[in-house]
């Protein structure tokens, strides 16, 4: 019998009587096609998953027309066994994410490491990126690898430099991963008092919430804020979807190619031809000499008419 997953969508809602706003992440195929691709331990698969996670709760709350970016790097003597840890979305909804790792490294932790800063990522930064395209501004946050997780690392982001207040509850399992995220807005009401207390009222609701059901397939994901907050009034809105999407491609590798120094062009012409794999699909797409030596010589053709 094949298991349930989760259904790939975003729930957003709103508690007006307590002054959030939030949003029900659910991700099942699109993260499993994701991790499947590359065969991750364990403890890889699952920071992996977490990092996909919160991506898609960051970029869910935004207005952006292009790509949102979530990336994690390990650096310096404390760096841990993995080196990179990316995940982004597309504005249309398009996810993928990897992870690049010392395998030595990873193992030397023992059979069970733990999923945290500390045990796998270590010192670093991480670093959230809205990528609009080359005629806007790129935004960048960048927040130090603190210990605990990477909902901690987001959490403490948010506190110091957003100021907004954001609180997360995350879990995964075998039917996928969920994300519950709640965000306060400002007071209207310049009631700083009542507003901590409906804020402190809305974290304490989201901590009760259960694994079991934030990852039950059956469960419809209103039901999750409408359990929490149904005292309190909840509005939802419309569901919007989520879905694997790798945006490589023999075009985009051919542009990288030509954007080589010649000479290295060269030796990949001597030695046959060359196979590049994309990090984060794992497909394969293979050049040979006949294929690069054609690069090569419209790469300089081009060159010579700019001269």
């Amino acid at each position: 019998m094949s298991k349930q997953l989760l259904d790939d969508r975003i729930l957003p809602f709103q508690v007006d009587e307590l002054d959030i706003r939030g949003r029900v992440i659910r991700l099942g195929k699109s993260v499993e096609t994701i991790l499947e691709a590359h065969k991750y331990p364990k403890p890889i698969a699952d920071i992996l998953a977490e990092a996909m996670g919160l991506t898609v709760a960051l970029a869910s709350g935004l207005k952006y027309d292009g790509v949102f970016s979530l990336q994690a790097i390990s650096e310096g003597e404390g760096a841990g066994p993995i080196k990179a840890l990316v995940s982004d979305i597309t504005s249309d909804g398009g996810l993928r994410g990897y992870a690049g790792f010392d395998a030595d490294k990873l193992a030397a932790l023992g059979d069970n490491p733990g999923v945290t800063i500390e045990t796998l990522l270590g010192t670093g930064r991480l670093a959230f990126t809205v990528d609009q395209g080359k005629h806007m501004q790129p935004y960048q946050g960048i927040t130090a690898l603190e210990k605990g997780t990477l909902s901690d690392c987001a959490h403490a982001y948010f506190q110091s430099s957003e100021q907004l207040d954001s609180d997360f509850k995350i879990a995964y399992g075998d039917s996928g991963i969920c994300v519950v995220m709640i965000q306060r807005l400002p007071d209207e009401a310049n009631d700083e008092d009542a507003a901590k207390e409906k804020w402190n009222h809305a974290t304490i609701m989201l901590k009760s919430l259960t694994d079991q059901e934030m990852l039950d397939p059956t469960l419809g994901m209103a039901d999750l804020p409408y359990r929490l907050f149904h005292d309190e009034g909840v509005r939802v809105y419309e569901t919007r979807t989520v879905h694997q999407e790798c945006r490589c491609s023999e075009e985009r590798l051919e542009t990288t190619l030509k954007s080589m120094p010649t000479p290295e062009l060269n030796d990949m012409i001597e030695e046959g031809g060359t196979t590049v794999t994309c990090h984060f699909c794992s497909t394969d797409y293979t050049f040979d000499a006949a294929r690069l030596t054609a690069l090569r010589d419209e790469k300089e053709a081009e060159k010579a008419v700019k001269h």
